[in-house]
């Protein structure tokens, strides 16, 4: 009878302790939109979490992933157990010809063995995929070549026009003009890089990320006409420790159209439109950093990039894209 009392206090106290040991639970409600605000029904979603059990006990850290369909009313709830209180969750490329898009949320605190709040509500905006096409798609990090004279840069080529590189359009033109040279990383320096254009109409402009930034196309499917202008102005200066002026935030991306050809009355006849994906970088020690996409049709301002037609052959790894 003893050992029988024993065996049950036993088990009672292990499932006690199971308990304490287990994570706590977290729920979502998703509630998925596509760009022009509709729901979206029967849409496949998941979400997945940090499942961690302690070392003693001879489990090593793993992920628990949960999926589920979208209701009428374009929602979803899961439920999953969560060791950090961190959850991810998305869609997949292609999934029912939407881009891929997600949300991270950040529990941070549990009671009851529920973090809290218990079943927030998420939403999550996707965007069709309408119509990718084939574009000159490159991640660029190069030196400049030269300091205080203007250096052509071919877009279709991927490099600087001669003497410098393979090109033959200077479609970017990049001038580092120092005023106090970054030598060494000695201070103070002061250094302006100015991107230009060879033709009247070509020009660039800033936008932020559309209203999802976890969307895997960012921006806007289709370039605007107008209010490009004609130069972008970088200033890379300091003083001792203190920076007076920078790049553009690193949260920017940019439009632009290069090989413009104007009519009699000043209106564009030709031009190619492309886009630069997040920042448009440049180092005070002559460097450029953006990555871009160049639609080859002329007068064509679709931004849809089909990451499996690059026209650039052969990439490295480090030059290749893969985000629409």
């Amino acid at each position: 009878m003893k050992n029988k009392r024993f065996l049950l206090l036993l088990i009672l106290s292990a499932l006690c302790l199971s308990n304490l040991l287990a994570d706590p639970e977290a729920k979502i409600t998703f509630h998925i939109i596509t760009d022009e605000g509709k729901s979206l029904v029967d849409f496949p979603y998941q979400a997945g979490s940090s499942l961690t059990h302690p070392a003693h006990l001879g489990s090593l850290d793993n992920t628990v992933n949960v999926s589920g369909i979208t209701d009428k009313n374009g929602d979803v709830s899961l439920t999953l157990s969560s060791a950090t209180g961190e959850i991810y969750s998305g869609t997949s490329y292609g999934m029912k010809g939407y881009y891929a898009a997600g949300i991270k949320y950040q529990f941070t605190n549990s009671a009851g063995n529920k973090w809290q709040p218990w079943n927030p509500t998420l939403e999550l905006v996707v965007k069709p995929i309408i119509n990718p096409i084939p574009m000159f798609a490159k991640a660029v990090r190069l030196s400049l070549p030269a300091k205080n004279t203007p250096l052509g840069f071919d877009l279709k080529i991927g490099d600087w026009v001669a003497p410098y590189g393979k090109g033959t359009s200077s479609d970017f033109i990049f001038t580092l003009s120092e005023k106090i040279p970054f030598l060494n990383g000695r201070k103070p320096y002061d250094v302006t890089n100015t991107l230009s254009f060879a033709n009247k109409g070509d020009g660039i402009q800033s936008v932020l990320p559309t209203l999802d930034p976890t969307s895997s196309i960012r921006m806007l499917c289709k370039a605007p006409e107008s209010n490009f202008i004609p130069t972008l102005t970088q200033e890379l200066s300091l003083r001792g420790s203190q920076r007076l002026s920078g790049a553009d935030a690193e949260d920017k991306n940019y439009f632009f159209r290069v090989r413009t050809v104007l009519d009699e009355r000043a209106k564009v006849k030709s031009a190619l439109y492309g886009k630069i994906m997040g920042p448009l970088l440049c180092g005070p020690q002559g460097y450029v950093q953006f990555t871009y996409y160049l639609n080859p049709t002329p007068n064509d301002r679709n931004m849809e990039f089909d990451p499996s037609k690059n026209l650039f052959q052969n990439l490295p790894d480090d030059q290749q894209v893969k985000a629409p």
